[in-house]
């Protein structure tokens, strides 16, 4: 602000380096509002934490009640857990030992009615018997089974009689036939010869279709045995179906239940997120941008003026992104009440100017109290002057090797690694504080 008042409404802007001519005096205005918004903000975050440093001593006393009574009532639902677990296994064993008991009964009633002793004699005596009514035994099954068939037999027999009967008679009739036949006309002998031969044609013709309906009939109860098996698994994949479905609703249900949870943790985080990502974007910028949000599918959105910027170059895109990750590192480290002793960034300053880099660094080292250690691996030589400490890491073509070389930030390169003139892959280490 001030070196834009300096600098009048025909200098040129330190941010944009263009003249702001008839928006100078907005743009003052804007300052001054903000700079006056940034000192109210501060005499109420400075009297907050004022208020907030030292807990009070009856909400500690119950803060270590809570956290007192939170591990009692685990160790009682593990005890309780354990109990019932206990009661499960013993109604188990009980169940068990009774059948035992039960088989070991039967088992001594069964030892009590066998004889005591042994007697040789006697068991050569029952193998010998055993032996001579085998045989015996066998010819017994098949007079049985002969016997069983002995009605059936009887029957078969009856009804052959009567079919001997039946064909004798016929014989006697074809004789009395012939015998007209020979003292009939000539002709007649003739005609029913073709009478004959016709009907054994439609004779056979029957038998073919007999035997294509007992196809067409042996093809249709295949078909219905599919069928069934079909209408089989139809029921099977529609118990499968409906018990997916219950699994479905589960599913749904659950789904719901993330998705609110994750509506809440959004509404609680995304504004904690966007401050400290704004602050850190501030300092990276100089102040060029000020302001991001996230929006609630933690997609970064930078504000310029308070309005959306629509189109971000590569290298604000990485910017913003640096930040967000940044702020994220921080609420972690803030959650769990203590610096984070590692942090480490991948080519961050690839698509960033060098000023832009100088303010990484910067900022950086400003954050030694939150995290103890970082580490930047990066193919930027020129980044490695801002650094404590330098390890490059190169291929050795010769030997087919990757070499390991420490130096001092300042230090130079030795003879042959001409930046950029291999793809060597170097990383700098930065210890805050060191």
């Amino acid at each position: 602000r001030d070196r834009l008042a300096s600098l009048g409404p025909d200098g040129p802007c330190p941010t944009c380096t263009r003249p702001l001519g008839e928006n100078y005096r907005t743009v003052l205005d804007l300052l001054d509002e903000q700079l006056e918004t940034v000192r109210v903000d501060g005499a109420y975050y400075k009297s907050r934490l004022e208020q907030l440093e030292e807990m009070p001593p009856e909400v500690r006393a119950l803060d270590e009640r809570r956290r007192a009574l939170t591990t009692e009532t685990g160790a009682l639902e593990r005890k309780l857990t354990k109990v019932q677990l206990a009661v499960q296994e013993l109604g188990t064993v009980a169940r068990d030992l009774a059948a035992r008991n039960d088989r070991l009964a039967k088992v001594l009633r069964d030892l009590l009615q066998v004889p005591a002793g042994y007697d040789a004699a006697r068991h050569e005596q029952l193998k010998s018997e055993v032996k001579r009514l085998t045989p015996l035994d066998q010819r017994a099954a098949r007079l049985g089974a002969m016997v069983e068939r002995e009605p059936m037999l009887r029957r078969e027999g009856d009804r052959v009689r009567v079919d001997l009967e039946r064909v004798r008679e016929r014989i006697a009739d074809l004789r009395e036939r012939r015998a007209e036949m020979a003292a009939g006309a000539p002709g007649e002998y003739e005609a029913l010869r073709d009478e004959h031969a016709e009907a054994a044609a439609e004779a056979r013709a029957a038998e073919l279709a007999a035997v294509g309906a007992a196809s067409e009939s042996a093809a249709a109860r295949s078909a219905l045995a599919s069928a069934e098996r079909a209408l089989a698994d139809l029921d099977r994949m529609q118990k499968k179906l409906d018990a997916l479905q219950t699994d479905k609703r589960l599913h749904d249900e659950l789904d719901r239940a993330f998705s609110d949870l994750r509506t809440d943790l959004n509404f609680a985080l995304r504004p904690e997120l966007s401050e400290l990502a704004s602050a850190f974007l501030t300092e990276l910028t100089d102040a060029r941008y000020s302001e991001l949000e996230l929006d609630d599918q933690y997609n970064v959105v930078v504000l310029e003026d308070g309005i959306p910027k629509p189109v971000i170059s590569g290298g604000e895109e990485d910017l913003a992104n640096l930040v967000l990750r940044l702020a994220i590192s921080q609420m972690i480290a803030e959650r769990a009440g203590q610096s984070f002793s590692l942090l480490i960034l991948d080519e961050v300053f690839g698509s960033l100017d060098e000023s832009r880099r100088h303010n990484v660094v910067e900022l950086l080292r400003a954050l030694h109290d939150r995290f103890e250690q970082v580490i930047l691996i990066t193919h930027i030589e020129s980044v490695r002057e801002g650094l404590d400490q330098v390890v490059t890491v190169r291929y050795d073509e010769e030997r087919g090797t990757s070499v390991v070389e420490q130096r001092d930030a300042g230090a130079s390169l030795e003879s042959g690694d001409e930046p950029g003139a291999s793809d060597d892959v170097g990383f700098e280490m930065l210890e805050a504080g060191d």
